[in-house]
């Protein structure tokens, strides 16, 4: 879009900037992800999901937190005490690598059929 008073090349200069921009942060995000990746090839555990406790546990990964608490459920079951500790583990894995000792994912409390057998964690 131009406007009266400007000139085409000031317009075309602040839509350049704009792409380069967005390269920049394009070429951000798909570093971060090579970063995430190789440290999960080496073993480790990458801390991108957690739940959280609630008052009745929907997943077995929920049972034993105490309100505020997260466990990651990336593959490694660490309990990050904080919102705020888990957004800096999940940032920066590899400042404080933890092998990753299970599957990713929850395990449904209920499934088809009646209640799962639950485990306390």
């Amino acid at each position: 879009m131009f406007y009266e008073d400007e000139t085409t090349a000031d317009a075309l200069q602040a839509d350049h900037e704009a792409q380069w921009d967005a390269d920049l942060i394009q070429a951000e995000m798909e570093a971060t992800a090579r970063r995430l990746a190789a440290h999960e090839k080496a073993g480790f555990c990458t801390h991108q999901s957690a739940v959280g406790c609630i008052p009745e546990p929907v997943y077995k990964e929920q049972i034993g937190l105490r309100p505020g608490q997260l466990r990651c459920t990336d593959g490694c079951g660490t309990v990050f005490e904080s919102d705020e500790a888990w957004d800096a583990a999940s940032a920066e894995p590899e400042l404080n690598p933890v092998p990753r000792t299970g599957p990713r994912g929850t395990t449904p409390l209920r499934q088809s059929g009646g209640i799962a057998q639950s485990g306390g964690a």
